[in-house]
């Protein structure tokens, strides 16, 4: 529903407000996008001014805006709305296919040569040898092809590719990074785990400043589908940046977001190092009504998925295992040192119970290097997190984001990710994300219902909701704003 600009008022419904002082009414009047009044329909006819616009909700009910912790809506809108998608589980005769009919070539300018991009393939649904470049060379051994695995960490690519990039079956593999092999030779197939993608990405050319508007706007509109109306864009790559801004700008985005400007991860941050830092430094030019730019994100490993498991774990002494490890603990120290002290936000990709710790280290060094009162960072995703560090989370002050794609995956061992009712009860912070990309699309009514239906670790309904509306919000320092129907009056 889309309220004007007049005076608006809802009648006769079922509202939940997320406020504990009233947390059911019948009506409320909306001016100029603040609640003016809130209580029952007699109350909100008697205060309505002339000019009111009544809509009769029927009894249905309503209730505040979700907030989304954890998204990627640039890399959502290109996936879901221009670039190739692949049949789920496809052979490479069906890949093949699809991407004969993807009309990538539109996505660039004239004169720039065009990449077919495309994604999701399953690694486990090819047969032994069968991932592997040469059915993509065969097909097109003039263009370039870049596909992503479903774990968007991952990707296979063809010779021309790798051949643009600058690989060869002499390069040695990246920090933190993977380049495949054919058993017993040296011969590259193609695939490329975590870093290793970058030099291929860092060769593919930008698409038209429009798509990338069109992209955003479009998964903006699929958010406001699902109840959204505040998000937390997790890789805020300078394109993405630049196209919220002019979206913004020209009055197009009705959506509030806190974007995490990418530091260092190339492949995410759809740029080299050095235009990262640069988008950093120059973050303030940025920033708009809607669009806050003053977080940054940080990835520290990689997916808890098979086939290639680049999550860091802990070992058996309780050790980290610094081999999936992507950024090393005194530099990670020392970045999160100055991003606190300049004011800035940070959140940690963290996937294994070893980045989890290492980040909580990192973080309890800043807060005694710098003081407990500097801004809220957070560690995301947090599926997997040690028994000995839940309490740190509270103690730290850093939040737990749970964004927990994974559920739609039904993989073995699990069932024992994103303990809620644990991560609560230590007295910790929790939000909760959709990770959008990952998955179809953002609802976040799914992630609702497995926060009820999690054994021991499950949540009440009412402490659900508030964490996917006002609780959200208070972490991007927007309470004032969203997340509950109240009176202005009652907020101050």
């Amino acid at each position: 529903m889309k309220v004007g600009t007049m005076p608006t008022a809802l009648l006769n419904g079922r509202i939940y407000t997320v406020d504990p002082t009233a947390p059911w009414v019948q009506a409320v009047l909306i001016d100029n996008g603040t609640f003016i009044l809130v209580g029952s329909d007699e109350e909100v006819r008697s205060a309505a001014p002339e000019g009111t616009e009544f809509i009769d909700l029927e009894g249905r009910m309503a209730m505040p805006g979700l907030h989304d912790a954890h998204t990627h809506l640039l890399f959502s809108g290109l996936k879901f709305r221009f670039e190739a998608r692949l049949p789920s589980g496809g052979t490479p005769a069906e890949i093949v296919h699809d991407l004969h009919h993807c009309g990538c070539a539109a996505l660039v300018d004239e004169g720039t040569q065009p990449w077919i991009v495309g994604g999701e393939f399953l690694p486990a649904a090819f047969a032994e040898g069968e991932l592997d470049r040469s059915f993509l060379d065969e097909a097109f051994p003039d263009q370039p092809v870049f596909l992503y695995d479903y774990t968007i960490h991952h990707a296979l690519v063809n010779t021309k590719a790798l051949e643009i990039a600058g690989l060869s079956d002499d390069s040695i593999d990246p920090p933190g990074g993977r380049l495949i092999r054919r058993p017993g030779t040296g011969e590259l197939t193609g695939e490329l785990v975590e870093t290793a993608r970058w030099p291929v990405m860092r060769a593919m050319p930008d698409y038209r400043a429009e798509v990338y508007r069109d992209a955003l706007a479009w998964a903006a509109s699929v958010c406001h589908r699902y109840g959204i109306t505040s998000v937390q864009e997790a890789s805020a790559s300078p394109q993405a940046l630049t196209a919220y801004r002019d979206l913004d700008n020209a009055g197009n985005l009705n959506l509030h977001v806190a974007a995490h400007l990418v530091w260092r991860e190339e492949g995410f941050g759809m740029a080299t190092t050095a235009e990262l830092d640069r988008t950093i430094a120059d973050r303030a030019s940025f920033a708009s009504t809607h669009l806050d730019t003053g977080r940054i994100k940080i990835w520290l490993d990689g997916s808890p998925l098979p086939p290639h498991m680049t999550q860091a774990d802990l070992d058996a002494r309780g050790t980290v295992d610094e081999a999936n490890i992507l950024v090393a603990d005194d530099e990670l120290a020392e970045v999160l040192s100055r991003f606190d002290a300049a004011g800035l936000s940070v959140k940690i990709h963290c996937a294994g119970e070893g980045s989890v710790r290492a980040a909580l280290d990192a973080f309890e060094a800043v807060r005694l290097s710098n003081g407990s009162d500097g801004p809220v960072h957070e560690i995301a995703h947090c599926p997997f997190i040690h028994d000995d560090d839940y309490a740190r989370f509270g103690r730290l002050g850093v939040v737990a984001e749970m964004s927990p794609a994974i559920w739609h995956l039904d993989l073995p061992g699990h069932d024992e990710a994103f303990k809620f009712r644990t991560i609560l009860d230590s007295g910790a912070t929790m939000t909760i994300g959709s990770d959008w990309i990952i998955t179809s699309d953002p609802n976040l009514f799914p992630a609702l219902q497995g926060m009820l239906q999690h054994g021991h670790d499950s949540v009440d309904l009412p402490t659900a909701v508030q964490l996917l509306t006002v609780g959200g919000a208070k972490v991007v320092g927007r309470a004032q704003m969203q997340g509950t129907i109240a009176w202005e009056s009652r907020r101050t």
